[in-house]
């Protein structure tokens, strides 16, 4: 029974935390619910209509010579009663519909004796989510609306019959009497009405602006950031690529010089020459790697697109067979379905991986043989498996290279697991991910 050891997890990097509310009064109303907001609206706006159709009840009896009602009266009480429902309801879509709303709200007091309230709230809405020169033609209709609404309180004869009247008298509260009232008192009253709702209007149009204008910031400044990381990490490409082609790229070249040289001077032994010339090639392979490596690094975006300097699946069987050729017994079976239409980088990846792992076998148990086994396809994902006896209880220093191949593996969101069995054999099992191929623009 074999025990197999899972890989340490990637733990996802922390974003930049979003910024909090701006603190104040803005910021407390705004914890308050929609249906809460809506609900204080209509409070407001049915005390307003109540308020108005008193005094119009009022009104209709003082000028009538029995002291009640006609028919026509009624109907047009019963009439206002239903707008005032109406009107407040409409406050609902105020967000959704607000030219719509605003419309009915402000038209409904012209025609019916209501308060203009709802309207105001409508216009507040308004300008808070639109711009133009119909926002501005709507807090007209809404002035419209206001002013009549308070000149036709104000046409009350007594204070029992006008707010604006019995707000402004100096008699008792309840008691019903004549009062004249200056013009001005409505107008200065409508202004002040309009200029309220129009002033919340626009300092909500501001905060909407200012929260676009801070999400609009924040991107860019995460923009510059990766911006910025980007050309760091591309400066570092730069710098590893410049040392490792004047260190390894004169080292190996070294190599292939005197390999073929020894391969000329073996003359008749062709054991050594035959050495000699997998040297050579082996040289020659590390230097077209190497060049591809450097691509890598100094212009990784494009080559994600240069499947030339990728390795293939179908490649596969070379390294096997390298690593034969170097003296190392290899039992393999590769077997997958579709291979030509892997992504050019999962098929980079299986290689790698692969490649790594024949190396590391190579390197901690040498001469034993070594047991690979690659399969899958588009339903079942890559799975990789090696399987080798270690011939010593001291393998030899750790490397990198299972530390290489785990990071390869997170990048693909795949699975790992190595480690020893109980007969000394250890174990790797990767799987990853099927990717299919980006289809090339024609």
């Amino acid at each position: 029974m074999s025990t197999m050891l899972p890989t340490a997890p990637v733990v996802p990097p922390v974003g930049p935390v979003p910024a909090g509310p701006v603190p104040g009064a803005w910021s407390s109303l705004r914890t308050v619910g929609r249906g809460t907001r809506f609900l204080l609206m209509l409070l407001v706006c049915g005390a307003g209509s109540v308020i108005a159709l008193g005094s119009a009840v009022t009104r209709y009896t003082e000028s009538s010579t029995t002291g009640e009602l006609s028919a026509i009266q009624s109907t047009l009480i019963m009439t206002a009663l239903a707008g005032a429902v109406v009107t407040a309801a409409a406050l609902w879509w105020r967000h959704t519909a607000p030219y719509a709303v605003t419309l009915v709200t402000a038209a409904l007091p012209l025609a019916l004796p209501l308060d203009a309230t709802a309207s105001l709230f409508a216009l507040a809405a308004l300008i808070r989510l639109r711009t133009g020169r119909w926002v501005w033609a709507s807090a007209g209709l809404v002035a419209l609306a206001t002013a009549t609404a308070l000149f036709r309180d104000a046409a009350g004869a007594t204070t029992g019959s006008s707010l604006l009247k019995s707000l402004t008298s100096v008699h008792a509260p309840g008691e019903s009497v004549p009062v004249d009232l200056s013009v001005w008192v409505p107008l200065i009253v409508a202004v002040t009405l309009l200029a309220g709702s129009v002033g919340a209007g626009l300092f909500m149009h501001s905060r909407l602006d200012l929260a676009a204008t801070q999400s609009r910031a924040e991107a860019a400044q995460q923009s510059t950031t990766v911006l910025t990381d980007r050309l760091g990490r591309q400066a570092e490409r730069d710098l590893i690529a410049r040392e490792v082609h004047d260190v390894i790229g004169h080292r190996l070249s070294l190599l292939s010089l005197h390999a073929g040289g020894l391969e000329v001077a073996a003359g008749q032994d062709e054991r050594l020459a035959h050495s000699a010339a997998l040297v050579r090639e082996g040289a020659q392979q590390a230097m077209d790697d190497l060049r591809s490596l450097l691509h890598v690094l100094r212009e990784p975006e494009m080559t994600a697109f240069n499947r030339t300097a990728m390795p293939s699946l179908s490649d596969l069987p070379v390294v096997i067979d390298e690593t034969v050729e170097g003296g190392m017994p290899v039992v393999s079976t590769v077997y997958l379905s579709q291979a030509e239409d892997a992504d050019p980088a999962l098929a980079r990846a299986v290689y790698r991986i692969v490649q790594e792992l024949l190396t590391n076998a190579r390197r901690h148990a040498p001469g034993a043989p070594v047991r690979l086994l690659v399969r899958g396809g588009p339903a079942e994902g890559i799975h990789i498996e090696t399987a080798n006896r270690l011939t010593t209880l001291f393998p030899g220093e750790p490397g990198n290279g299972l530390t290489g191949i785990a990071e390869r593996v997170d990048l693909w969101r795949g699975t790992m697991r190595h480690g020893l069995d109980q007969g000394h054999t250890f174990r790797v099992a990767i799987h990853l991910p099927w990717a299919m191929a980006r289809q090339e623009a024609s």
